[in-house]
């Protein structure tokens, strides 16, 4: 038996240790790097603020900067709405609903004016407090002096996406409304409204099909039109020739993986031979899609053993590239080329223009897309985080620095990480971290046109600014 010394050397050095582990918990959780020191307004919307939830995006053509977000309606707000037009009108079935809430107020004397079609419909509904959604979807443009003014809004909670060819003429804005099926075989889709302004007007395109469930949807001409859509025979690809109006579509795995057939009656055979050991295995197909220029694009697609879910992550079998050459009135042609390097997933939510450069993140890496020789070079690691490996969550890339989100677990995780920013002015050779507030967060839009400074948004007296916060 230990006598009393022992035990007052060993309770010692646990405290010790206790007092250690704590304090590596502690130090892990403190936030590295400075806030921002400088910043300046340099602009502001013209119109209604935003919402505080609103998922803000910024897109860029040439000088133009078009800005999507949302607001929940309330009567202030009226007025800034008025501004700019009210697009629920020319959308069929949000016409339909505000003509029979027109009626049923006009019935009920709640209106008079309106019953006899006088003024604007749309406008004077959400004056009443009456129209089809307390949610609007609100678009601002402006042109590299700061401020944006309000071009348009339209209804909807599930919000709006813009895709435009290259330079953004014409522009689409794909709204939440689902459109009826057309003559013919045009399918169901949702409605779009489409600009040759870059966003200063807007007319319904009633023969424009675009939107979920296609995927990575990218104009490589103002007619040239590539998407990914899973389909129930499989992942085809769809290419338009007419401005998405009317898709040809091809099955991938027959021209990417013409061995598919084979493969997989063998893989059943060993996915069956080891049930006991694995249990059930499947075959997996990822895929990605990139425009290259006006004529071309590449993909890969890669295979994976997926097992049931808490066992190792899917095993990667094999990666293939495909590219693609796209001609009017021909089928597209395929170059297949097979066991290339394993490539990152690509951003579901990413919306691609023909000449930007193209980043993606996996893990802590980052990998940007050499167009030329169609192949992923590794540019840089996320760095440590207080001695913890971290991993990327968003980052964003500029001519001048790229910044990115970090989370890193921790000593004392539970289900909280670690998050830091870190900014790069080297190409992600070195990084230095930074904090953001939670107000910055929140309204963060990303790095400026030139990529020398984040933009946040932020409310002040009622009015949405814009605060820009040099990379210093």
């Amino acid at each position: 038996m230990p006598g009393p010394k022992t035990i007052r050397l060993v309770a010692a050095g646990l405290a010790v240790l206790s007092a250690a582990v704590l304090a590596r918990g502690i130090y892990q959780i403190i936030p590295m790097g400075d806030p921002l020191p400088r910043s300046e307004v340099i602009g502001e919307l013209n119109g209604p603020a935003l919402a505080s939830y609103s998922r803000v995006a910024i897109q860029r053509y040439g000088e133009r900067q078009l800005l999507t977000g949302q607001l929940l309606v309330t009567a202030k707000d009226i007025d800034g709405l008025a501004q700019a037009p009210v697009l629920d009108t020319q959308i069929p079935a949000l016409k339909d609903r505000l003509q029979k809430q027109r009626i049923q107020l006009a019935q009920t004397g709640a209106i008079t004016a309106m019953a006899h079609g006088h003024g604007d419909l749309a406008l004077t509904m959400l004056q009443t407090g009456r129209s089809t959604s307390d949610a609007r979807n609100l678009i601002y443009g402006g042109r590299g002096t700061g401020v944006f003014e309000l071009l348009a809004s339209v209804s909807g909670d599930t919000g709006v996406t813009l895709i435009g060819a290259p330079g953004g003429e014409p522009l689409y804005l794909i709204t939440s409304t689902l459109r009826s099926p057309g003559e013919g075989d045009q399918p169901a889709a949702w409605d779009a409204l489409r600009s040759d302004d870059l966003g200063v007007t807007w007319t319904y395109d009633p023969d424009v099909t675009l939107g979920v469930p296609q995927l990575h949807t990218a104009f490589l001409t103002d007619r040239l039109a590539i998407a990914l859509e899973n389909h129930e025979t499989g992942v085809r690809l769809l290419h338009s020739c007419d401005g998405a109006r009317r898709w040809s579509a091809t099955r991938l795995k027959e021209q990417v993986w013409p061995d598919s057939a084979a493969f997989e009656r063998k893989f059943a055979e060993t996915a069956e031979r080891d049930r006991k050991a694995y249990g059930p295995e499947q075959l997996g197909y990822g895929w990605s899609l990139y425009p290259l220029d006006d004529t071309r694009a590449v993909g890969w697609s890669w295979r994976t053993r997926v097992r049931p879910e808490g066992q190792d992550a899917p095993e990667l079998i094999e990666t293939r590239r495909f590219e693609v050459q796209f001609q009017e009135g021909a089928s597209p042609a395929f170059r297949i080329t097979p066991d290339v390097a394993r490539v990152p997933a690509q951003d579901a939510h990413a919306l691609l223009t023909r000449d930007q450069p193209v980043f993606e993140t996996e893990g802590d890496t980052i990998y940007q897309l050499d167009k030329t020789g169609m192949s992923w070079v590794k540019r840089s690691r996320s760095p440590d985080v207080r001695g913890a490996r971290s991993w990327i969550g968003q980052a964003w890339f500029g001519r001048n620095a790229w910044v990115i989100k970090t989370y890193a677990e921790q000593l004392f995780a539970g289900d909280e990480y670690t998050k830091t920013y870190f900014y790069s002015r080297d190409k992600g050779r070195s990084w230095r971290p930074f904090q953001l507030s939670h107000e910055q967060e929140r309204g963060l839009l990303g790095l400026d046109q030139t990529g020398d400074a984040l933009l946040s948004l932020a409310e002040r007296s009622g009015k949405t600014v814009i605060q820009r916060y040099p990379l210093d």
